[in-house]
């Protein structure tokens, strides 16, 4: 819905305060998230912006209501500058050699074929010779990426940009320093010796290779925009850890303290799991990095965390600079 209005050139913002108006059918309460569309200044007809509305109730599900005032019964009133101005995602996603072609393929359906949004598959050779101002988010699902030229992403997300990594792609970004964040390393296990025919049982119980853990997300974070509940499940396939954000306010996604929810993980590794951040975001510039240790997308059906992905994608931009430092 957000995504056809910024394409047909009307206005929006988000409201990042809940507020009570009154509406054409009575008092209404409006929640973290919604969508506000102001009748002008716009550069569309009003009668365009009436017709995409009835679209947009009738083909998205989404329930469209018509404010007497934009004065508020409770809460910031509509011009309030809590509502934060959205842009039109401008989406690039790394593809090709040196990239996870499933991740990149997953995070392109969603694109494509559940929202109709139009994305740019860009391979690493293209990313560093492009011209990136085109676009102003950018996803490097996993992947090696060290031969991206550190500079030039970080002069992009200085810009504005926003850039969405995840999984593997995260080592890149703490290394190069492109996201604050802070990987956990393996503890060192000094067992002596072990039975030579035990090495691959070891080793795989090691392993996360595919289970699902419970999470706790805050609701009034842009990233948890639209959710009714803070309890949200993770599929997760890696043994990859990531330290809570010093900064109190960057981290909107954790695992819970009892994260197991279905599958198998070692004791170790599920201690080591319990109260970890599942996203961190950090700053450079005017832009926002957006970490994840997981795929949002999994297999393109993993629609809990697709709505995760989705916010960072039309949301990231307006995360307060102070919660991300």
């Amino acid at each position: 819905a957000a995504f056809r209005l910024l394409d047909a050139g009307i206005r929006a913002r988000v409201a990042s305060e809940p507020f009570t108006a009154q509406t054409q059918n009575g008092q209404r309460r409006f929640d973290y998230g919604t969508i506000l569309v102001a009748a002008g200044p716009q550069d569309v007809d009003g009668a365009a912006i009436r017709d995409l509305m009835q679209t947009i109730a009738e083909q998205d599900g989404i329930e469209v209501s018509v404010l007497n005032s934009g004065l508020s019964v409770d809460g910031v009133d509509l011009g309030s500058r809590t509502h934060m101005a959205l842009r039109k995602p401008e989406v690039a996603i790394a593809v090709g050699d040196g990239v996870r072609s499933s991740e990149a393929g997953e995070a392109w359906h969603v694109f494509d074929q559940k929202h109709q949004i139009p994305v740019s598959l860009l391979t690493l050779p293209t990313i560093r010779d492009a011209d990136l101002d085109r676009y102003n988010v950018l996803v490097l699902p996993s992947g090696n990426y060290n031969s991206l030229p550190t500079d030039k992403i970080k002069d992009w997300v200085s810009a504005g940009g926003t850039l969405i990594v995840y999984k593997t792609a995260l080592s890149w970004a703490a290394r190069e320093e492109i996201a604050n964040i802070t990987l956990l390393e393996p503890e060192d296990e000094d067992a002596g010796r072990r039975p030579y025919a035990s090495q691959e049982q070891v080793s795989g119980e090691q392993l996360i290779s595919g289970s699902i853990f419970n999470a706790e997300l805050d609701l009034t974070h842009p990233l948890g925009y639209g959710y009714n509940h803070s309890d949200i499940k993770l599929f997760r396939d890696n043994a990859q850890f990531m330290a809570v954000a010093d900064n109190p306010y960057a981290t909107p996604l954790v695992y819970s303290d009892d994260p197991l929810s279905s599958g198998y993980i070692s004791e170790q590794n599920l201690e080591k799991i319990a109260g970890t951040a599942a996203v961190v975001v950090s700053r450079h510039g005017s832009g926002r990095v957006i970490a994840m240790t997981d795929n949002p997308n999994f297999r393109a059906f993993w629609y809990g965390t697709t709505r995760l992905f989705m916010n960072a994608v039309f949301f990231g931009h307006t995360i307060n600079a102070a919660t991300t430092e």
